[in-house]
């Protein structure tokens, strides 16, 4: 049995439909991803800055990053150029 214009119309519109909710679906996961891989970002730049300047509270943090802040801002390409050892490579030399 053919089916009819209006039947075909409403099946576009259901498949329509469910591609925007997986559309919709792959945004929001794609928005997780992100936002659990600035996390991760955001807490290893944290123990980074604990570590080197043994700071205790976040006003301490707060305190030495105001002073570097510029230093860092005007020095940018400079302070990029520097060689970084990671932490792991570090221990694994002494």
């Amino acid at each position: 049995m053919r089916k009819s214009e209006e039947e075909k119309l409403a099946e576009i519109e259901l498949k329509m439909k469910q591609l925007q909710e997986k559309q919709k679906r792959l945004k929001a996961q794609i928005k997780e991803k992100e936002r659990k891989q600035r996390t991760r970002r955001l807490i290893q730049i944290g123990a980074i800055f604990e570590k080197w300047f043994e700071l205790e509270s976040i006003q301490e943090a707060e305190q030495v990053a105001r002073a570097f802040h510029e230093s860092v801002k005007s020095n940018r390409d400079k302070w990029k150029q520097i060689p970084v050892q990671s932490s792991n490579e570090k221990e694994n030399d002494d």
